[in-house]
Parts: structure tokens; sequence; C-alpha cells
């Protein structure tokens, strides 16, 4: 059981920081890179950029929220309930 994580590339979850323009901003992201992975999926599957797909995503939580608190986390549960569904 436990090899499931120790057994796991320690690259996987090293944290990459990348940065993207959300409408003209440039901002900077820090995420797993299995998540970055699971991300650059989801926008394949979409058929846009990982930027283009992250500002969706941006753009549809501050329409529904009216603010966008704690990005980082809602892109990994994003990506968590992705893989859930699929």
């Amino acid at each position: 059981m436990c090899d499931i994580y120790t057994g796991v590339d320690e690259a996987v979850y090293r944290k990459t920081s990348r940065s993207l323009r959300l409408h003209g901003h440039v901002t900077s992201l820090s995420l797993e890179n299995r998540f970055w992975s699971i991300l650059e999926e989801m926008a394949l599957r979409e058929g846009v950029s990982i930027g283009q797909f992250i500002t969706r995503l941006y753009d549809e939580c501050l329409q529904r929220r009216g603010e966008v608190v704690n990005f980082t986390s809602l892109l990994r549960v994003a990506c968590t309930t992705y893989l859930l569904r699929r």
C-alpha cells in the first residue's frame, strides 16, 4: 500500500512555478508537477492552451462567486474532480 506514495518519483510532486497572463496581468502559479500534467491534459481535451484553460477556470470562478480565493487550491480540486469523473 505505501508504495503508492513512497514509490512515486520525486519529480512528480516537486512544485514548479509558471508565469501566466490572466486578462493582461502576469501572475505566477506554483503547483506540483502532477497537477500541471493534469491541467495540460484538461486543456488539450478542451482544445485550448493551458493558459487559456486556466483563464477560463478563473473567469468561471469569478462569475459564480464574485471573487477568486486560493486559486491554486481550486486548481488542485478541479484536477481531482476531473480524475474522478473520467
